[in-house]
């Protein structure tokens, strides 16, 4: 009976088995990057592996399935409350200062909201619902960097050749580019700032009537004739329209004043002007950044991966060839 007595507490003490399970949230640790927050997409038990997503500002954009996941082993996870949960955010503070305050904040509000049943779905859900707003606007005046993107892109990478079981044939399998994929989801949120928010408008209503100061206006004057290059920094053709539609429509609502009447064309004045314009102070309120930074963002443009490189290249390569046939004199 005494040895009964004793084995009794260690049977109570045993901890409840943690199971990976769809929709849970982890921390996960990715090759030379700290743990980060993440949400479990799926899982292969057979496998022992798991599709998850790392939450970042982008995490909204799961909801559409347009971001992929990353398949890991399950032993690269932890329970989000696992006891080094402290442990783990400092040693990503480190790094990406308070970005991993403001992933873990995220969540700590959906798991508050889900306990008092203010909100029942999932993680993914309450990013793209309107009462995470607050949270997902909160942080700090400087820029807010994670490691998702630089994992997404060593994936890709990793992703690019297989090598099969049956043979040491390195076979290339093209995925898409994800880089690209984030550069576009990026510039939505700018468009949708300017045309939907109408964020810049009363910036851009003071241009337009010589109330505030513009360095853009002035290179645009000080050019003898109009430059055939426009940098517009959105690379979707879709969105260009839909902003410069947007600003034509600002145009034709506030008058432009005299001088500016003299001195500009008016669709030159949209493109050379109050286009990046727009999209500066978009980016400085998007990306919570000073209006310097913005404009050194704006004017170094997207950082294109190797892969866009390499296909541009391949392009202009087939494009030198077909030229120097077509100068070929034709025989016979």
């Amino acid at each position: 009976e005494e040895e009964d007595e004793e084995e009794l507490p260690s049977i109570l003490q045993q901890k409840k088995r943690w199971v990976v399970a769809e929709g849970l949230l982890v921390w996960c640790k990715f090759n030379k990057y700290p743990y980060w927050p993440a949400v479990v997409r799926s899982v292969k038990r057979k496998y022992k592996k798991a599709s998850i997503l790392f939450v970042d500002e982008n995490v909204l954009d799961a909801k559409e399935k347009s971001r992929r996941g990353i398949c890991v082993s399950v032993r690269t996870l932890k329970p989000f409350d696992c006891e080094e949960r402290q442990q783990l955010m400092t040693a990503a503070r480190k790094t990406y200062n308070n970005a991993i305050d403001w992933c873990v904040g995220l969540i700590d509000d959906y798991r508050i909201r889900r306990g008092c049943h203010s909100f029942t779905g999932s993680f993914v859900e309450y990013c793209a619902a309107e009462l995470s707003i607050p949270v997902r606007r909160t942080s700090s005046q400087d820029p807010m960097t994670f490691p998702c993107t630089s994992i997404e892109e060593e994936t890709e990478l990793e992703s690019q050749t297989e090598t099969t079981p049956s043979r040491q044939q390195r076979v290339k399998k093209l995925l898409p580019d994800r880089r690209k994929a984030a550069r576009d989801r990026a510039n939505e949120r700018l468009v949708h700032f300017i045309v939907q928010a109408k964020g810049v408008e009363k910036h851009l209503q003071a241009v337009i009537k010589g109330q505030q100061y513009s360095h853009w206006l002035d290179e645009y004057k000080s050019r003898r004739q109009n430059s055939g290059y426009i940098d517009t920094y959105l690379e979707d053709d879709r969105q260009v329209d839909k902003v410069v539609t947007y600003l034509q429509s600002v145009c034709d609502r506030v008058s432009l004043n005299t001088q500016l009447r003299e001195d500009c064309e008016e669709s030159r004045f949209i493109l050379d002007v109050l286009l990046p314009e727009a999209i500066i102070h978009a980016i400085a309120e998007v990306d919570r950044m000073s209006i310097k930074q913005a404009e050194e963002k704006y004017l170094k443009g997207p950082l294109h991966s190797g892969r866009e490189v390499e296909h541009f290249n391949e392009e202009v390569e087939q494009q030198m060839k077909m030229k120097v046939q077509l100068k070929k004199p034709s025989t016979g």
